[in-house]
This record gives structure tokens, C-alpha cells and sequence, in this order.
């Protein structure tokens, strides 16, 4: 491209050159001539982007992380004259496509097109744009680039992805199994309790939420039953999605992961959080794992979820100071994580920490460390 400016800066010249000294109407044709070729090359760049036609297409409505999917595009020359050379730029951020040269240039026919299939896979949960973000349009001379949005690009829905840890050896509370804890009782009692969302529809006190107008539900006692409270980081950090996909990506993999475990090794567990208002999440037995998976793989993260209003909450449920261990996964160890985890361990309970981030943060005997790109197998092995 360089060699071919240089040659019409150098025939520029040499025009100026021929009307200077020479003149008569070769000297100016050629002149206007070579004040033309910017222009030419600018309309015809115009009637590409006006023209060109993408078509692309994946074979999933929901995309899973790191799980490679078909994506088909189609590039098309619906004119009557041929297109010189076409590129494309694809979405980079937070997917990778794979099975073709992105560097390749692509000279299209009049009324013909190019199919490609390709491999894509999302990197981190959530809902953004996918495949083609920019057309690169060069002129025949190959003197300009020109590069253009794509105007019809695709929005996708990603959903985090199961990591099945073999074992949880990094905090020795955490690798806790059926016969390891005598708490959380299962057995319903008179005692009552405030109804909060995500509880059992079973344990509701009907007759006592009808003549107090508040929902209250039955207070577990009885049978000893092993269960893990794992309560889950609900703050968005910011606007920027390049701050906070992948760290909310990170957590819900991480809090997914451990409740698949535990459910495997016979551990009841309640995910505790914040999403407008305090909810709860309860899987007793491995077949409630896909509910549970289901609703985190939705769960709004939101600003305003702070962890005030989170640890607010959940020092205010007594069944997770009776859980046989209580597993904050967080991005932040602040102020009110502290208070409540100190007030946790005055009682019975045992408190681990996941402590999600990019910074650089010591390891210490009850927090694990897990960066955004971090495997989890090898994080808790």
C-alpha cells in the first residue's frame, strides 16, 4: 500500500511538474487526473459499504463459557461491479473465533459471496455482541483503507459453565462430606421465621402467615444433616464490561462449582444473595442441581446490590450460623464482610473464604485466592 501512495504522490508531482513548466491540456487532464483518484477511491468505498451484505448465523440460541460453538458468516457482493478486497474484524474482547486466517483479504464477483464456518467460543458469561465488529474495505489501487461498523452484528445470552472439582483440599473446611458435621437440622419444628425468597413453599406456617399478613416459614430442628452456606458477591463494579464480566463470570463459576460438589458428596447447600432483595437458593440433593445452576446462571448483578444490604441480610438468618461451614465468595474483603465473618466465628461456625480478583492478594490459612482466568480444579486442589 505504501509503494502505491508513493507512486501517486510521485505522479502528483510530476503533474504539478508538466502544468508549471509546460502546460496545454495533456498536462492538465493528467493533473486532474491525479487530483481525482481520492475521490473515486472515497465513492467507491461509499457504494461497499452501502452494498456489502453480512449474513451470520450460530447454531445456539444460549452459548455456554469456553464451550466452542458452530458460527457460519457469509460475505456478499449484491452489485455489478466486484468488490477489490474485503476483511473482517471480529469481537475480540470476550470471544475468540477460530478455523480461518483472520488476515485473509477477500475479492468478491459481481453477485457472488464467500461462506465460512468457524469455531466460537465466549469467554465469559453474560450478554454482548459476538462475530464481525468492523469491515475493512481497500480501493483497486490499494491507496486507501476504509474501515466500516457492522450494522447488524449479533447479541448473545452466555451462561457460566460447570467446573467439576475432583476435591477441595486448599481450606480444610472446605472439603467437608456427609458424615463430617453434626448441624443444620432438617426436621421441621413450631419455631417460625420470616419467609425469605427461595425458601422451601413447603415449610410456609400457612395459618400463622394468614393471621399476620406476613409470610413466615417453620424453623428446622431434628435430624443432624450436613449443610454448607455459601454466600455470593452481588455487586456490580461499575459500567465498564470490561471490569465486570469476567469477575462476575468468575464468582458464579466459582459458587456453581462448589454446589455441584458439595450435592455429590451428600451435602445439603443454601446460596444466600442479594438481587434487588435478599434471596435464597436451597439444593438438598443432586437432582436440585439444575434448578440451582438455572437461577445463578441468571442472576442479576446489580450496582446498587451492595454488600452492606448482602452481609445486612444474611446476619440476620440463624441457619446459616448453624451450617456446618460458611463459604463467602466475594471480590472484595471490606468492612461489612468482616464484621459479619468475625460474628460467624464467635459462634459454631467455620468460615472459608473465595476471594475473586485480578489484583494481587496473599493467601492466607481461610481464603483461597482465584484470579479471573484462574482453573478452579487447580485452585482448590
Amino acid at each position: 500500500m505504501l509503494r502505491n501512495r508513493l507512486i501517486v504522490f510521485g505522479l502528483l508531482i510530476l503533474s504539478l511538474v508538466g502544468i508549471s513548466f509546460y502546460g496545454g491540456p495533456v498536462s492538465y487532464g493528467f493533473f486532474f487526473l491525479m487530483l481525482a483518484i481520492p475521490a473515486i477511491s472515497a465513492i467507491y468505498a461509499a457504494a461497499v459499504y452501502f452494498r456489502f451484505r453480512i449474513y451470520q448465523k450460530i447454531n445456539a440460541k444460549v452459548l455456554v463459557v469456553e464451550t466452542p460453538v458452530d458460527f457460519y458468516f457469509t460475505l456478499q457482493n449484491e452489485t455489478s461491479f466486484a468488490f477489490a478486497s474485503i476483511r473482517t474484524d471480529f469481537f475480540s474482547k470476550y470471544s475468540t473465533i477460530s478455523g480461518f486466517d483472520p488476515d485473509t483479504e477477500y475479492e468478491l464477483f459481481p453477485h457472488s459471496g464467500i461462506d465460512k464456518q468457524t469455531i466460537l467460543v465466549c469467554r465469559y458469561r453474560g450478554e454482548y455482541e459476538i462475530g464481525i465488529d468492523h469491515v475493512i474495505v481497500r480501493d483497486f489501487l490499494k491507496l486507501f483503507t476504509f474501515s466500516f461498523k457492522n450494522n447488524e452484528t449479533i447479541t448473545v445470552t452466555v451462561i457460566p459453565r460447570l467446573v467439576i472439582v475432583e476435591g477441595i483440599t486448599a481450606i480444610e473446611c472446605m472439603s467437608l462430606t456427609a458424615p463430617d458435621s453434626l448441624t443444620n437440622m432438617s426436621e421441621p419444628d413450631v419455631l417460625v421465621r420470616d419467609y425469605i425468597p427461595g425458601d422451601d413453599i413447603r415449610m410456609i406456617n400457612w395459618k400463622l402467615t394468614a393471621s399476620t399478613f406476613k409470610p413466615s416459614v417453620r424453623k428446622q430442628t431434628g435430624i443432624n444433616t450436613p449443610a454448607i452456606s455459601i454466600i455470593m458477591d452481588s455487586h456490580r463494579v461499575g459500567t465498564d464490561p470490561d471490569d465486570y464480566l469476567p469477575l462476575e463470570n468468575k464468582i458464579l463459576e466459582t459458587t456453581i462449582a462448589l454446589t455441584y460438589y458439595y450435592l455429590e458428596n451428600g451435602v445439603k447447600v443454601r446460596i444466600y444473595a442479594y438481587e434487588s432483595e435478599p434471596v435464597c437458593y436451597a439444593a438438598d440433593a443432586p437432582d436440585d442441581f439444575e434448578d440451582a445452576y438455572n437461577k445463578l446462571s441468571y442472576f442479576s448483578f446489580r450496582e446498587d446490590n451492595t454488600s452492606e444490604k448482602l452481609f445486612g441480610f444474611a446476619s440476620e438468618v440463624p441457619e446459616i450460623g448453624n451450617s456446618s461451614a460458611v463459604i463467602f465468595v466475594i471480590h472484595e474483603p471490606d468492612d461489612a464482610y468482616m464484621i459479619l465473618k468475625n460474628d460467624l466465628e464467635k459462634g459454631t461456625a467455620t468460615t472459608a473464604t473465595c476471594l475473586v480478583t485480578d489484583k494481587n492478594a496473599d493467601k492466607t490459612p481461610d481464603t483461597v485466592v482465584i484470579g479471573y482466568d484462574a482453573d478452579l480444579k487447580e485452585v482448590f486442589s
